[in-house]
């Protein structure tokens, strides 16, 4: 969905420091005075300016306008990851930054990592500069509170205006939020009630820091008050957000809930909203409609890393890996190259994505089995110190593989993992558990025995009980396996020298086991339709070859077994008609 110039301003109502509806009637109303208030010359002296912008042209382009403005401190970032260098190497008053920087790192991305890591001071001023209007886009940035945007294409006095818009407002915070930088939030609580008696013009951003320093404080029941009071004079989103917060905080979580609904109706782009439902919905046990809630956010700000990383959470422990996959896959790809860069995501990601492997033989299944494997891959290049993540990371490359039926790599894989393990000095018993899972699927059913008797002697939760039981009940289960598919090595030997009866009874008792395969139900309709064309239709051997088939399903055209599956269906229907 795109947004013409009007809805993008409309989008960002909902910050405090945006040319916003209420900002415009400000301004209206008391003249341009207020406009004026400082020099701009003046207050850009000496401080210190980074202009991040990847295009050469727009870079120079600002650089100048911001000189001829006052400027004379001004360093320049030509992409995202340039941009936290220089922040993290230096302070800075100013930082005017273009959304769209390239590949690795966009403004979104740089305003955030500025915020997480405290490099970016309560004082500063962190403009966003972009011509793009996606709701993604606008979203996603003022999820971190820029202090005001700027939307291209801008002439000098367009950027003096804005420039003198927002630092005028930045200044006559200054003293609170210099005391925010301190940390000493009583002091900066008291300097905030002191602007907001005394400047009623100010009311809104005051009201605003206000509720964030004393929600910060815990102190909930004030906060509710200065919400409330501004509520009770005019409809604000954050407002309603922020005393749904408090009600949620004070022990209302259904009023708190309600509350944040009936402001979706108004806002419904207020996409910290939704993460607030979901977290009270998951507080109250309710996790299928915290996974909805997220997913509305995500469809709304789908570039906020962590909402991406809390929604993978929430649909892997739901079971819906449809959901946990993408999102995990989403999160590892916006976290690379910002300060949420997370292994946890990695490892998640891979987790998610071979859980899904079901059909070796399709196409779909191998580009995400690649997939997995580049995941892993990455862990082993920028985690190689983290041995808990390697033996985590070894275990998942192992079940790839088993998983894609590469059984000589499944068990190198989790011989590797074992060596892992035996390196950690004091091992989780959840590591245990899933290196048993790895021997049993690399059919190293010794290894796996010795392991689950060491686990019965332990002391183990509920679950890790249920999952050993199961384990064990797994590994009978794979020794079934290996007797089905002996028998189905002995019907593939009696077919091969045209013994089709011999080989139509080792294969019923081949597909007699549940474990067996798709590959062993093909053999075995393969040598009942033989049998048929060579001798005359049987009604009970056609019978028990459409078990067979339903047994099967449907197999995927991109399947390397497709052409074969078509061929025996045909001539089962054949000779289906020929009985008829």
């Amino acid at each position: 969905m795109q947004l013409g110039q009007r809805s993008l301003k409309a989008l960002l109502d909902l910050t405090l420091y945006s040319p916003s509806r209420w900002f415009i009637r400000l301004f209206a109303s008391i003249g341009r005075v207020i406009l004026f208030m400082i020099n701009l010359e003046k207050a850009l002296a000496g401080r210190r300016i980074l202009i991040v912008d990847d295009l050469v042209e727009a870079r120079s382009s600002l650089k100048k306008m911001a000189t001829i403005l006052g400027g004379d401190n001004i360093d320049v970032a030509t992409d995202g990851i340039e941009a936290m260098q220089r922040i993290h190497e230096n302070e800075y008053d100013i930082v005017l930054s273009d959304y769209n920087l390239g590949r690795l790192k966009d403004g979104q991305q740089v305003l955030e990592e500025a915020r997480f890591t405290q490099r970016l001071r309560a004082t500063s001023l962190f403009i966003v500069i972009t011509g793009e209007n996606a709701v993604d886009m606008v979203m996603g940035a003022l999820e971190y509170d820029p202090d005001g945007y700027i939307t291209k294409p801008y002439t000098l006095n367009m950027l003096k205006e804005r420039l003198i818009r927002i630092i005028t407002i930045k200044e006559e915070l200054r003293a609170a939020n210099e005391a925010i930088d301190a940390e000493d939030y009583p002091l900066a609580t008291k300097l905030c009630l002191n602007v907001l008696n005394k400047t009623p013009r100010l009311r809104l951003p005051a009201s605003r820091m206000l509720g964030q320093l004393l929600m910060r404080q815990k102190k909930f029941e004030q906060g509710l008050k200065v919400y409330s009071q501004l509520l009770n004079e005019r409809s604000v989103s954050w407002a309603k957000l922020g005393q749904a917060i408090c009600i949620y905080k004070l022990g209302d979580p259904n009023s708190a809930l309600a509350l944040l609904k009936r402001t979706l109706v108004d806002h419904p782009l207020y996409v910290q909203c939704y993460d607030w439902i979901a977290r009270i919905l998951l507080s109250q046990g309710k996790p299928i409609e915290a996974q909805a809630a997220l997913e509305k956010a995500i469809k709304i700000s789908p570039k906020a890393v962590l909402r991406q990383m809390e929604l993978g959470r929430v649909a892997f422990e739901n079971n819906d890996l449809e959901v946990a996959e993408p999102a995990f896959k989403y999160a590892v790809r916006l976290g690379r190259y910002s300060c949420h860069k997370s292994v946890k995501n990695y490892l998640q990601f891979a987790r998610s994505a071979q859980a899904l492997l079901k059909n070796p033989k399709d196409r779909q299944t191998k580009n995400k089995a690649n997939e997995a494997f580049r995941a892993l891959d990455e862990i082993k290049q920028d985690y190689g110190d983290d041995e808990n993540s390697l033996f985590e990371a070894a275990i998942l490359e192992s079940q790839t593989h088993h998983n894609m039926e590469n059984q000589s790599e499944s068990q190198r894989c989790a011989n590797e993992a074992e060596e892992k393990l035996s390196k950690l000095s004091n091992p989780k018993t959840e590591y245990k558990l899933q290196m048993t899972e790895a021997f049993i699927d690399s059919d190293q059913t010794v290894k796996a025995q010795a392991l689950i008797a060491e686990l019965k002697d332990l002391q183990l939760s509920d679950q890790q009980r249920s999952k050993l039981s199961r384990l064990d009940h797994d590994l009978n289960g794979e020794a079934l396996k290996r007797h089905s598919t002996s028998l189905n090595d002995e019907g593939v030997n009696h077919y091969e020298r045209g013994e089709l009866e011999e080989a139509v009874i080792a294969f019923d008792q081949a597909t007699s086991y549940e474990q067996a395969g798709i590959s062993v139900l093909l053999n075995s309709i393969q040598a009942k339709v033989s049998l048929m064309e060579r001798d005359s239709p049987d009604k009970k051997i056609l019978k028990d070859t459409r078990v067979l088939l339903v047994r099967i399903g449907e197999i995927s055209k991109t399947d390397d077994r497709f052409p074969r599956y078509a061929r025996l269906r045909k001539t089962f229907d054949r000779l289906c008609r020929a009985t008829q």
